[in-house]
C-alpha cells in the first residue's frame, strides 16, 4: 500500500496499440502468441479427404489427456462442436481450419488428428496473452533537492519491458537516473530545476504496447520553507496582537 505522500499524476497523453493486429493471427511454426478477444486461425491439412472422421484436439499440458474440441464426419452437413466453445469456433469444412476467439483458459496445445491415423497432426503450442492496460503514474515528491521517486504501474496484463523517456528522448546514463524493480520505478536522486520536463513510461509484451506521459515541475524547496516560515511569523504575530487587545 503506497503511503499518504504518494500522487496519482494527471495523464497528458497516452497511446494504445490495439492487440489484435489483424483479422486472424496463424501460427509460423509450432507455437502462435495471440491477445484475449482475438482470433486465431489453426490452418487445415494439405490434402482434404472425402470420406472419415476428423478432430481437433486440445490439452492444457503435454502429459494430458486430449479433449476433442471439434469433431466432423466428412461431408456431414455441420460439426459436432463442444458446448464451452460453441460461440467462439469456427470450423471451415472446405479445409478444415480451425478459428478460436482467445480466453486466457483456451493456452495449451491443438491439433488436427484424422480418426484412421492414430498420430497423425503435429501439436501446435497456443500461448493467449492478456492486453496491457493503461499505466499509471505515481511520484511522491516534486521539491528540488529530495529524491524523486516515480512508478509506472499496470493493473491489468504481463509487462515485458518498461521504457522511461524524458522530452520525447530516452533518459541519459547518469548515476542521476536510477531505475529499480524491473526498471518500473525511476528514481531521480537530488532533483534540480533541470529536472522539469514530460516524462513518460512505455510498457510493451507480445500482444500490445501502451504508453502515458505527465509533466514534472521542480518546485525550489527554500521557496517553500520561506512561505513556510512567513506563515508561520504571521499566525505568532497574528496571536500575540490579539493577546494584547483582550489584555487591555
Amino acid at each position: 500500500m503506497r503511503s499518504a505522500g504518494w500522487v496519482p499524476v494527471a495523464l497528458l497523453s497516452v497511446g494504445i496499440v490495439s492487440a489484435c493486429q489483424s483479422t486472424g493471427l496463424a501460427p509460423t511454426g509450432d507455437r502462435v502468441v495471440g491477445a484475449v478477444g482475438c482470433t486465431v486461425v489453426f490452418p487445415g491439412p494439405e490434402h482434404i479427404d472425402t470420406t472419415g472422421v476428423v478432430r481437433w484436439e486440445y490439452k492444457q499440458n503435454e502429459n494430458d489427456p486430449e479433449l476433442t474440441v471439434v469433431l466432423y464426419y466428412v461431408a456431414s452437413p455441420n460439426p459436432e462442436i463442444l458446448p464451452e466453445y460453441k460461440d467462439r469456433v469456427v470450423f471451415n469444412m472446405s479445409d478444415w481450419s480451425l478459428g478460436l476467439k482467445m480466453q486466457l483458459a483456451d493456452q495449451g496445445l491443438y491439433r488436427l488428428r484424422r480418426e484412421e491415423e492414430e498420430k497423425s497432426g503435429k501439436w501446435i503450442k497456443l500461448e493467449v496473452i492478456e492486453p496491457l492496460s493503461k499505466p499509471e503514474l505515481f511520484r511522491n515528491s516534486s521539491l528540488a533537492g529530495s529524491t524523486i521517486e516515480m512508478v509506472c504501474n499496470v493493473t491489468v496484463g504481463r509487462v515485458d519491458s518498461y521504457q522511461w523517456k524524458k522530452d520525447h528522448k530516452p533518459l541519459p546514463r547518469s548515476d542521476h537516473y536510477q531505475l529499480s524493480w524491473n526498471n518500473s520505478v525511476l528514481l531521480i536522486l537530488n532533483a534540480i530545476q533541470a529536472d522539469s520536463g514530460c516524462y513518460s513510461c512505455k510498457v510493451t509484451n507480445e500482444v500490445s504496447e501502451n504508453e502515458t506521459s505527465l509533466e514534472l515541475t521542480i518546485s525550489d524547496s527554500s521557496a517553500v520553507v520561506s512561505n513556510g516560515v512567513a506563515v508561520i511569523t504571521a499566525v505568532v504575530i497574528l496571536v500575540i496582537a490579539d493577546g494584547n487587545l483582550y489584555s487591555e
